[in-house]
């Protein structure tokens, strides 16, 4: 699909929701409509919503990627729809490194890191998961703080050492009409019990060649990848890795704890109390659904759902 038909296609999928939201809009009625990328924003975004104002009236709506929403926003006179009653929520992605112009209102939100998923994983998630959802609530405070500092330890490699390969996601981006991350799957790169956390090969190939060959890039791209990579490490402050990539992180470490339970709760299996055992099995592509309701929204999110709810 060339950028032609994605502009046309993301017009037909923003023409669906503008006319939906018009439709039943009625001005002064307590009720919000929130426009977000995909489905599994909604259920995020919705959650968080719902639990703080579970009052007011919601209506749902995914445009199918972050320019059909900002078409949408697009797409309204302002002078005649109240802003705090449809509000727009899109990721960051690489905007800041790429210096993409950002939309700044009051009724659009844009999350701190790159995507909404990376709001979801961190040490307090991975280890209510753990408690909750693999059995380890009844594990000693000391194997369960011992598993913390695992947690953190392994995440720190990850994230520092996940430069590269999202400095070769942006040039593909840059070189490629087609967005080509969701071919690089982080299972396959990544291995918890190792000491670097990413793997060195992929099927028998260098990992480098499986980020060229799923990204359509090659050694002529590499000074690129090298220098964006360079400006990652320099501005970590702005750098995040991408929060598919951190949740596929999140489930493979939860594996590997579950897999090493023995190791790290030995006293599950003494026979006094159950040992651990999964209630659900999370996978990369449904984790979000069921992390929704648990996840802590930032503050920044917060303060917009303040400003614009409060006024509804």
């Amino acid at each position: 699909m060339d950028m032609l038909e994605k502009h046309s296609l993301a017009r037909k999928k923003s023409n669906v929701v503008v006319h939906n939201i018009k439709t039943e809009y009625k001005k002064g009625e307590r009720k919000i409509y929130i426009v977000c990328e995909g489905r599994e924003d909604l259920g995020y975004y919705g959650q968080v919503i719902k639990r703080k104002y579970a009052d007011i009236q919601m209506k749902k709506q995914y445009a199918g990627g972050k320019e059909a929403v900002l078409e949408v926003y697009g797409a309204f006179d302002w002078n005649i729809y109240e802003k705090n009653k449809i509000l727009f929520f899109v990721d960051r992605d690489f905007s800041y490194w790429t210096g993409e112009k950002q939309f700044i209102d009051t009724n659009v939100y844009i999350t701190d890191q790159y995507s909404f998923e990376n709001d979801a994983v961190n040490v307090e998630m991975f280890m209510e998961v753990l408690e909750d959802f693999y059995g380890f609530a009844n594990a000693k405070d000391e194997e369960l703080a011992n598993i913390r500092e695992m947690y953190l330890e392994r995440w720190k490699v990850f994230y520092d050492n996940s430069t590269y390969g999202m400095a070769a996601v942006l040039v593909s981006n840059s070189v490629n009409k087609e967005r080509l991350a969701k071919y690089v799957k982080i299972k396959k790169m990544i291995k918890i019990e190792s000491e670097n956390v990413w793997v060195e090969c992929v099927k028998g190939k260098p990992i480098k060649e499986y980020l060229y060959e799923n990204l359509k890039l090659s050694n002529k791209h590499e000074e690129k990848i090298l220098q964006m990579q360079s400006k990652f490490e320099q501005d970590k402050k702005n750098y995040s890795v991408r929060g598919k990539w951190a949740l596929g992180f999140m489930v493979e470490i939860l594996e590997y704890t579950m897999i090493n339970a023995r190791q790290y709760v030995p006293s599950l299996y003494s026979g006094e109390t159950n040992t651990p055992k999964r209630l659900c099995q999370l996978t990369e592509g449904g984790t979000m659904i069921m992390l929704a309701p648990r996840i802590r929204p930032v503050s920044s999110l917060e303060t917009f759902l303040e400003f614009n709810i409060n006024c509804a």
